[in-house]
């Protein structure tokens, strides 16, 4: 069957399928040998029975933003400060404020800063209990924004000094202490740093800063890597996917997608006004197989957008997929980073506009099952946008397509 569906190897590398010492002329033999040598020995059978057919019943996890016009949303809860950082453990959504950061892998801590004395604190998540404070970690310069490696062991801070510092997060005592040991400060920013990501699968550090740049810094060697095109405005937010190693840039109105490599993928403006600028970005973390290119974007104006990075092979078909009452985002937008359009692999299509929030649209989590989107505001408002169950699904179906049959007025 294999040798019908020409799903078969070198015939060289196959048991007995050649008497090496039969072959008289050297020249062939140490080809032959070599063949082998480099294609290794296929076994001769593995299975006595044809694999099992695959279910017909069973269907991939649904991914929520591919289902976009479906989104409805529901309030969770009301935080008494604007939440920054968004976090599901287990059965538990966890949020954090403004200059907090919450820390893995228990999340039963969080790190806080931005204080008079400028001290960076460890405290409680429950409690709210002070467990340690650290002063001086950038000199006599306020701290800006921090982040954290996944297993919770490194920790990087930013400061008004344009300083990225990377420090070991160590235990002191019973009580919960941290100690905090500098492995290396590193220097290229030339203003504040405004924002982190720390990426442990990739061994990366992304910094951004009010000096319109982002730079990549190796997290195992401590070293500068590159420095991404200058961005026309102060960078706001930086992201990097664990799975896919894509970063993800927002810098004003404009949002960017580049390779691990640093290499510009995609790019577009967001928003026709100026001051829409962009204050927090994701995108999807599931399985390879699962489709990844997807981002979500949180607005000034409390819009929450959905973007879909296509090749540009595919373009035109996405575009008439996407809600055709959306007005297009504006076009050219590699000029603001100096790039050709024409140079650039794929293109972000905007899907979809969620206007619910109020208030500035500070933080997002999409859920590892792809069935949750979080959204948080600087009004302290969580929201979760999820999928219709199967009955009200159908009847919104059944509307879109008396909607679609409606003639326009």
């Amino acid at each position: 069957a294999a040798e019908e569906s020409v799903n078969v190897f070198y015939h060289y590398t196959y048991e007995g399928s050649v008497d090496i010492d039969s072959v008289s002329d050297p020249a062939m033999k140490a080809s032959i040998l070599a063949q082998i040598n480099h294609f290794g020995q296929t076994p001769r059978q593995l299975f006595l029975k044809p694999h099992v057919k695959r279910r017909s019943d069973c269907k991939p996890p649904m991914h929520i933003l591919r289902h976009y016009n479906e989104l409805v949303s529901h309030e969770v809860r009301k935080a008494a400060s604007p939440i920054t950082q968004i976090v599901t453990f287990y059965e538990k959504i966890l949020v954090a404020g403004a200059n907090n950061l919450l820390k893995p892998i228990t999340y039963s801590k969080y790190i806080a800063w931005g204080y008079p004395d400028r001290s960076l604190r460890f405290i409680s998540y429950d409690q709210d209990r002070l467990l340690s404070t650290h002063e001086n970690l950038h000199g006599g310069s306020q701290l800006r924004c921090a982040g954290v490696s996944h297993d919770g062991n490194i920790l990087v801070t930013g400061g008004d000094d344009g300083v990225v510092s990377v420090w070991r997060i160590g235990k002191e005592g019973n009580r919960g202490q941290c100690r905090l040991q500098l492995k290396r400060s590193l220097c290229a920013h030339t203003a504040k740093i405004t924002c982190l990501f720390v990426s442990q699968p990739y061994t990366l550090i992304v910094s951004g800063s009010e000096d319109h740049t982002v730079i990549l810094w190796d997290l195992s060697g401590l070293v500068f890597v590159k420095q991404l095109p200058e961005f026309p405005a102060p960078v706001s937010a930086v992201y990097v996917n664990d799975l896919t190693g894509e970063i993800v840039t927002a810098a004003g109105v404009l949002l960017a997608v580049w390779s691990i490599n640093g290499e510009c993928l995609a790019v577009v403006n967001t928003s026709q006004l100026p001051s829409d600028s962009i204050l927090s970005v994701t995108s999807s973390i599931s399985s390879d197989w699962l489709e990844t290119n997807w981002f979500v974007t949180g607005h000034l104006s409390g819009a929450i957008k959905i973007w879909r990075m296509v090749h540009f092979s595919d373009e035109v078909q996405a575009s008439s997929e996407a809600n055709s009452k959306i007005k297009s985002p504006v076009s050219g937008t590699g000029a603001g980073l100096g790039l050709s359009m024409k140079a650039l692999e794929y293109r972000l299509i905007l899907c979809k506009v969620l206007k619910i929030h109020k208030h500035s649209v500070t933080a997002l989590h999409l859920t590892s099952d792809l069935k949750q989107l979080l959204s948080g505001d600087s009004g302290g408002f969580l929201l979760s946008w999820t999928l219709p169950d199967e009955s009200v699904r159908s009847s919104f179906n059944q509307r879109m397509m008396a909607n679609d049959r409606t003639p326009a007025s």
